[in-house]
């Protein structure tokens, strides 16, 4: 009997412990699912005073692009939304650099609940895509249109109801990543930044404007040390039991 006894005694122990190691090994490799840090990896300042880390790469241009408006491109963002989903009234915020102008589209089905907002600040247009109650919480109403659905996605294939896994396998591992227990709430965090050779178009007016300046002027090593632009990319993913219900994805060019 105390054979018996010790080997169930032992028996419990060793799952006891293997389902200890497990769960262990699960937060721990949970907590390593960002990308790792590089010597190339600077620093930054949040909104909220915050110091964030802000990879040395870009994730592809399809992610800045949704119901064919597209971030990256020439023309302006809320000009562009008003072209391909109808004019609608706007909402500023700020001033300054702070500023912001708001465009608010959303279904024509009373029963969806997804909204598109687009977003105009001084040097970063962005988008938001949400199925959140409250993501728009100005008086002036979001415009219907039947451009816009549950089953919008951006260029990459960025859509509502992704799980985490299938976010990180179109952008890769972010930056950070966060969790509340308590309400279920995970968040993916995309800070991208990378410097960039400028087109021979891109430069052209900038190198026009130091040849007044300076009529004998050393061309090629003025191209050299100015002819680069920094690229900046920032994506939001928020997640309730791991669904996506709130992507903000923002984009400049600081030349």
């Amino acid at each position: 009997m105390r054979s018996t006894e010790t080997y169930w005694r032992t028996t419990a122990l060793l799952f006891v412990m293997s389902t200890v190691v497990a769960v262990v090994g699960l937060v721990g490799q949970d907590k390593r699912q960002v990308a790792p840090q590089a010597k190339s990896d600077s620093f930054a300042i949040d909104d909220n005073g915050r110091k964030i880390r802000v990879q040395n790469r870009e994730v592809a241009g399809a992610n800045f692009k949704i119901v064919g408006v597209d971030l990256a491109a020439r023309a302006e963002v809320l000009d562009q939304a008003s072209r391909i989903l109808g004019k609608v009234e706007t909402v500023a915020t700020g001033d300054a650099s702070t500023a912001l102008e708001r465009a608010c589209y959303r279904p024509k089905d009373e029963n969806d609940n997804t909204r598109v907002i687009f977003e105009r600040g001084e040097v970063s247009p962005s988008f938001v895509l949400t199925s959140e109650d409250g993501a728009w919480k100005w008086k002036t109403p979001c415009r219907r249109t039947a451009k816009i659905t549950r089953n919008i996605a951006t260029a990459s294939g960025l859509h509502l109801g992704q799980t985490q896994e299938q976010v990180v396998s179109i952008l890769g591992l972010p930056t950070s990543r966060s969790r509340t227990t308590r309400n279920g709430l995970d968040f993916l965090n995309y800070e991208l930044d990378v410097k960039k050779k400028m087109s021979p178009r891109e430069l052209a007016p900038y190198l026009q404007d130091e040849l007044k300046v300076t009529p004998n002027l050393d061309q090629k090593a003025w191209i050299k040390n100015y002819g680069y632009y920094a690229l900046d990319e920032s994506i939001h993913a928020r997640f309730i039991n791991d669904s996506l219900t709130n992507l903000e994805v923002g984009w400049s060019e600081t030349y």
